[in-house]
């Protein structure tokens, strides 16, 4: 999947133009598709191409989700996302933490990857020069 800002309506000069691979691993249910569609748009938003695969002069943005025991009927997710620049060099990381019911992201994600996105989107570029 490439998907481009100027297909989108956008404009920017190939000069100007980033581009990002997000890839995401260890989501239970449809959680690594969710995650990478909604980062993405979230990039899209702010001027990134996006595509599907890794690209010499792309960003690439790995996400690691993990699950652990927490109170009764309740778990843990931790997201880390690793941000790495178009050399390979790492630039930073991000990490989020929530207490969640039990299971209840085993199927479908939904509003929970937007928000998990939305939330990462704005650690992340910190670590993209602009």
């Amino acid at each position: 999947m490439l998907v481009s800002v100027a297909a989108l309506g956008g404009s920017v000069s190939a000069a100007a133009e980033r581009w990002a691979y997000i890839d995401v691993a260890g989501a239970p249910g449809d959680g690594k598709e969710a995650l990478e569609n909604a980062l993405s748009n979230q990039l899209l938003d702010r001027g990134f191409t996006v595509t599907g695969t890794p690209a010499a002069q792309a960003y690439e943005i790995q996400g690691m989700v993990r699950l652990f025991p927490a109170g009764r009927g309740e778990e843990t997710i931790r997201i880390d996302w690793t941000v790495f620049g178009p050399e390979g060099l790492r630039l930073g990381n991000v990490t989020q933490t929530n207490v969640i019911s039990k299971g209840s992201l085993n199927r479908r994600w939904g509003p929970a990857a937007e928000a998990a996105a939305s939330a990462a989107a704005q650690d992340i570029m910190q670590y993209i020069a602009q």
